[in-house]
């Protein structure tokens, strides 16, 4: 904070509101606080720069729009004196909303970034959700697929038992067929019953 006999900001400018005419450096004085009308705004010119500005001296001229100027340390700069203080209201409110559209075209600018990466989680959703539809079909169509294998399995093994139960059954009909009968039996006998008796 700046004593009050001094301020600290450098003069740079100053020169530049030098009036030629009289080749002074011009600065305005401000006391916003003063009883006395005539010291709200004060034009002082000096013929020789000043290092330093004291306090309540400004360089900075006041908008010519102004009837009743006086500076104001909040906003940093020349308002109109009222007693409500609408003008330093106005300008402090103006201030605001200056650095409000500053965090609003910042927020839209996170926004649209947030947008683009919710973009890119959208397609990586979208592709994985089609991976998912392409795995599930071809799970499918691979678990039909076996069941065709299963049932075509069973259908042999189901062939595979008849022709087992048709060789079984042709093996004990050979089985019959091989055996000697009795008609042949009885044969012998008589050739030996022949060749006995004689």
């Amino acid at each position: 904070m700046a004593d009050e006999n001094t301020q600290v900001a450098p003069v740079a400018g100053a020169e530049e509101n030098a009036t030629q005419e009289n080749k002074g450096f011009t600065y305005y004085f401000s006391d916003p606080d003063s009883v006395n009308a005539e010291m709200h705004h004060v034009v002082i010119t000096l013929p020789y720069e000043l290092p330093e500005l004291p306090w309540h001296w400004h360089i900075e001229k006041p908008d010519d729009s102004l009837k009743d100027p006086v500076w104001d340390l909040k906003v940093n700069g020349w308002v109109e004196n009222s007693k409500d203080g609408q003008a330093a209201i106005l300008q402090e409110a103006t201030q605001k909303i200056e650095e409000l559209d500053k965090k609003s075209a910042e927020l839209d600018k996170k926004n649209a970034a947030l947008d683009q990466a919710n973009d890119k989680f959208d397609q990586a959703m979208k592709a994985m959700q089609q991976s998912q539809q392409v795995q599930t079909q071809q799970s499918l169509v691979l678990t039909q697929g076996l069941q065709k294998v299963a049932e075509g399995q069973e259908q042999a093994n189901k062939v595979m038992a008849s022709m087992q139960q048709i060789l079984v059954g042709m093996q004990a009909d050979q089985a019959k067929t091989a055996t000697p009968t009795s008609d042949t039996k009885p044969a012998e006998n008589t050739n030996k019953q022949e060749n006995g008796g004689n």
